[in-house]
């Protein structure tokens, strides 16, 4: 029960995280490219990457609760693989088959290579012992 109060409050900030920032950047770029979910899935890719290898060593009181807190609550409520499924979609339904290839091929690209850099910095900034 513990665990999923956790996971709860930080899917709250991460969701409202995402929220945010989509909201901005679009508001920013003003273009029909969903730079906004883009943007996110690439940074939550590499935080998520970052911190991993610190936070497997983390406990409390037994409990994996900060690992659970960060990465299934502030990282899986920030990033949007639905969203960007969804997205990608409409882009495809609206005939804009092009920013739809782009869409798909550079949010996984992208984010494959934001995981892996995050996680060897992360490896650096904790290295095992």
């Amino acid at each position: 029960m513990k665990a999923a109060l956790i996971v709860g409050l930080g899917s709250f900030i991460g969701g409202s995280l995402r929220y945010l920032s989509i909201v901005w950047i679009e508001r920013k770029l003003e273009s029909p490219f969903p730079a906004g979910i883009l943007f996110v899935n690439i940074v939550g890719s590499f935080l998520i990457g970052l911190v991993t290898p610190g936070l497997e060593r983390i406990a409390w009181n037994g409990e994996p609760l900060v690992p659970l807190f960060l990465t299934a609550g502030v990282m899986g409520g920030f990033t949007t693989f639905s969203a960007y499924s969804f997205q990608t979609l409409k882009l495809a339904q609206a005939g804009q088959w092009g920013m739809a290839l782009l869409n798909a091929l550079a949010s996984v690209a992208c984010c494959l290579l934001s995981v892996f850099a995050g996680m060897k910095l992360g490896q650096l900034l904790f290295p095992s012992s």
